[in-house]
């Protein structure tokens, strides 16, 4: 009879979810708090766990943290028990290797689904190592980022310099590789129906592109420009598929990082749909320099962090597509803030003289 330790500090809740298992029928044992409960799971090593997140004294995140710190617990299937189903929840407890989720109010047909489906995956996971190849290792200890693993990637993958404005992939067509960023940027962007361009997201040097599409195995939906001369390892896709039949730490990293793009992708929607085009420009200059320049400025140790960026090169038209404004509409803005000493522009280079109004602007 499989375990299952049940974390929920609502007695009524606790006792419930308790007799709808038990009658499963599977075996229960119970914690009030998370602090009994990461004692219970060492104690009984469950099959698997369902805990509540918001919890006094140690919650949800909390358990789960310490439990996948723990070698011998690191395994047990997880399921998140919330009344919240708020996606910074989701992305927080994804991140933490969570398995699943179940919102309350549940009935007990969708407990005992979730339940079930845990513990047949984890039934269905080898219990025998599996032997990886060499080639494969070293893109799984990448893939976990582990200490100068990314990096060695280069020595085992076709690595190459492609010059600014190389297309990586095209809308449209079917994806054949996995691509990782040693050095350089990029940006993936959409197209509407006329031909108006909306850049959905920034990569450089440390990120993987591509692995969306690999995994759902659908055509790519945006095409992938380098903004840069850039140098690209390319990863053949049956290598990077052959890593789901080795080793679950990959595939727990990847989740967290599609649940990662899912979480920007729609706040960056709702940015485009209620802000002010004034708010989007401060936004897409901001988001530039968070993700290709922020820690490039010298500054001594400890001292504040800084409130002038480096110069930042990018053409108008970029500019415009980070928007999702007209060029001419994103260029008299970009002079607006200038005019207000919050920019400083010199032909392709743009410097932000104030980093903290640009954050707070108001509008």
């Amino acid at each position: 009879m499989k375990t299952i330790l049940v974390i929920e500090d609502t007695p009524t809740m606790r006792e419930n979810i308790t007799e709808i298992l038990q009658l499963a029928p599977y075996e229960v044992v119970q914690a009030a708090n998370g602090k009994e409960g990461i004692e219970r799971a060492r104690q009984t090593r469950p099959d698997l766990i369902l805990c509540d997140i918001r919890m006094p004294e140690l919650d949800g995140f909390g358990v789960l943290h310490i439990l996948r710190k723990d070698p011998t617990l690191a395994g047990i299937p997880f399921i998140f028990i919330t009344a919240k189903a708020e996606m910074t929840d989701f992305r927080v407890g994804m991140d933490l290797g969570a398995d699943d989720y179940i919102t309350k109010p549940f009935d007990d047909l969708t407990l005992l689904n979730a339940v079930e489906l845990r513990l047949k995956k984890g039934a269905e996971a080898p219990t025998d190592p599996v032997p990886v190849p060499a080639s494969i290792n070293h893109l799984i200890q990448a893939i976990l980022n582990e200490t100068g693993a990314r990096q060695s990637l280069c020595d085992h993958y076709p690595t190459m310099t492609y010059n600014r404005k190389h297309r990586l992939f095209t809308a449209g067509n079917w994806p054949t590789a996995l691509y990782f960023i040693p050095q350089g940027k990029g940006k993936l962007f959409a197209a509407d129906a006329v031909g108006n361009e909306y850049i959905v997201s920034l990569f450089g040097p440390g990120d993987f592109v591509g692995y969306r599409p690999l995994l759902e195995e659908t055509p790519y939906a945006e095409t992938a420009e380098l903004l840069d001369d850039s140098l690209i390892c390319t990863i053949p896709k049956d290598d990077f598929m052959a890593l789901f039949d080795h080793h679950q730490g990959v595939a727990n990293q990847f989740i967290r990082m599609l649940a990662g793009d899912v979480g920007a992708h729609q706040e960056r929607l709702l940015k485009l749909a209620y802000q002010s085009v004034r708010k989007r420009v401060a936004e897409a200059l901001l988001m530039y320099y968070r993700k290709f320049y922020r820690g490039s400025e010298k500054r001594p140790a400890g001292s504040a962090p800084p409130n002038v960026s480096p110069a930042m090169t990018l053409s108008r038209e970029n500019w415009s597509h980070l928007v999702g404004a007209s060029t001419e509409t994103v260029i008299r803005i970009l002079g607006d803030l200038r005019t207000e000493g919050l920019i400083e522009i010199n032909a392709s280079q743009i410097t932000l003289l104030n980093i903290d109004k640009l954050t707070h602007l108001k509008r």
